[in-house]
């Protein structure tokens, strides 16, 4: 009874010290988690080991904490738990699987998918499982998986891929056969399959720090909700609607659908999977993905007269094959556009202009890289000065590209049309034109239909599909001869 008693003056005395009390308001701020006692607790002994009893004397010592990132990430590894395993929840990996992928094929571009909160990357894993089954079972879809956690050790954990049957349940299910497939034991412990880690970007992050607007069609943000303080998820729920593209859509844990509302998030359900979708004007209530078009202003053109094509210029070395295969390759295309970045614009040596040949096949990696991301402000930087040197067919449909994603569809199509008279056999140029005089007069698209049509029969061998997705080029002819039944 006395050491029970002796306990609790010593708990007390934690929760009533200034220090402490400061540096539980200054976790909640700053990484948005709610302090329970027992992590307060938990804290408090790690500071007291680490720093010292003194450190509780000093008014303000906290601030120094969180002066440093990797003490702000060591204290993250305390308060939160990382219970987790294969395919949690399996009702929302049906719901991929059967519902937004399909949906998501329908995208010109690679789809791209965020993991947030990932934990030891069992959800991450399992969704790049799914993704590959649907590639292989159902159709091509090319995808971009980000997966991060607050927690660096967890984080380690995922990119090695390394886990104990813990991480797992032998339950019958439907996802088994998964497992079976991609999953396999190495001693006392299981790994995954070395081509998984490959398709995803691991990295440690706050989510409180906020992520790049409109920068995922899909979020998965589960089981972590109940970590945070009530004045923090709101904010946390602005930073992932804002994150989301217009139609993009949002995955809770069952546990914490309830308690999500927000005015961008509409409520969807399919089969026995709630989620959520942002909201747009543009969109039905209930969920298709279409590829979404801001509804911004144009800039003001010219008049749209048939543009004559741009002073040919070809300085530089361009292989449509060798860039299709590194592009399918896409940790090599990460590692080669940094390489570019990294070279530009004052590393590149004075007598550049045989130096900048001979790196075609990269500028031109990059460049589609960048688009895929979204990055503008780097593609433009490469693609100028790739046109410093070369002004052929795949420049301007890249040029075309970068006006397209950039919501700027007359400027987009002038580019197109220049490449399109360089080579009647860019079928990708012609694909744009059609896509973007659908709505123009009839008898012009079904000429830009045929037109495309004859393009992607004399151009399929030219592996031109790296530039726009990956699809191969029956894939583009199929979508174009739905519209000419229609």
């Amino acid at each position: 009874m006395i050491e029970d008693f002796i306990d609790t003056m010593e708990t007390e005395e934690i929760f009533d010290n200034p220090v402490t009390q400061q540096l539980s308001q200054q976790v909640e701020r700053i990484l948005g988690i709610k302090v329970t006692n027992t992590a307060l607790e938990k804290l408090h002994d790690h500071l007291n080991r680490t720093l010292g009893a003194s450190f509780f004397e000093k008014p303000g010592a906290y601030q120094h904490i969180f002066a440093s990132s990797e003490v702000t990430f060591d204290l993250a590894r305390l308060l939160t738990v990382n219970e987790t395993y294969f395919f949690r929840e399996p009702a929302h990996f049906n719901l991929l699987l059967r519902n937004l992928l399909p949906a998501l094929s329908t995208r010109g571009r690679p789809v791209r998918i965020c993991s947030a909160a990932t934990s030891i990357g069992c959800e991450a894993y399992s969704i790049a499982m799914v993704v590959d089954y649907y590639n292989r079972t159902t159709a091509p879809i090319s995808s971009i998986l980000d997966a991060f956690d607050i927690n660096k050790e967890v984080i380690k954990t995922a990119r090695e891929g390394r886990y104990n049957r813990n991480a797992f349940r032998d339950d019958g299910s439907q996802w088994q056969n998964l497992l079976d497939r991609y999953v396999f034991p190495t001693g006392n412990t299981l790994m995954v399959h070395p081509s998984l880690p490959k398709k995803v970007h691991f990295y440690p992050y706050n989510i409180m720090d906020g992520l790049p607007p409109e920068s995922y069609d899909l979020i998965f943000f589960r089981n972590a909700f109940i970590y945070f303080a009530p004045e923090s998820r709101m904010r946390v729920l602005d930073i992932l609607v804002n994150a989301l593209i217009p139609g993009g859509v949002l995955v809770m844990g069952i546990s914490e659908t309830a308690a999500v509302d927000h005015p961008l998030l509409g409520n969807c359900f399919h089969e026995d999977a709630f989620y959520f979708q942002k909201k747009s004007a543009s969109l039905p209530e209930r969920v298709t993905l279409p590829r979404v078009i801001k509804q911004t202003p144009a800039p003001a053109v010219q008049s749209r007269k048939k543009p004559e094509p741009l002073p040919r210029k070809t300085g530089l070395t361009i292989e449509s094959k060798r860039i299709a295969e590194i592009i399918a390759d896409e940790h090599n295309a990460v590692l080669i556009t940094e390489k570019i970045l990294a070279l530009l614009p004052s590393k590149l040596p004075r007598e550049k202009s045989a130096v900048i040949a001979a790196m075609g096949n990269e500028l031109i990696i990059a460049v589609i890289s960048l688009i895929n991301r979204e990055d503008f402000s780097q593609a433009d930087a490469v693609l100028s000065l790739i046109e410093q040197y070369d002004t052929s067919a795949y420049t301007n449909f890249l040029r075309g590209e970068y006006f397209y994603h950039k919501n700027r569809p007359q400027d987009a199509e002038y580019y197109y049309n220049a490449s399109i008279k360089q080579d009647n056999a860019f079928w990708p140029a012609f694909y744009r034109v059609t896509s973007l005089t659908a709505k123009e007069n009839h008898v012009r698209y079904a000429y830009n239909l045929k037109q495309a049509l004859e393009s992607i029969e004399q151009g399929k061998h030219q592996c031109y599909e790296a530039c726009i997705g990956g699809f191969s080029p029956d894939y583009y002819r199929q979508a174009l001869e739905k519209q000419v039944r229609r």
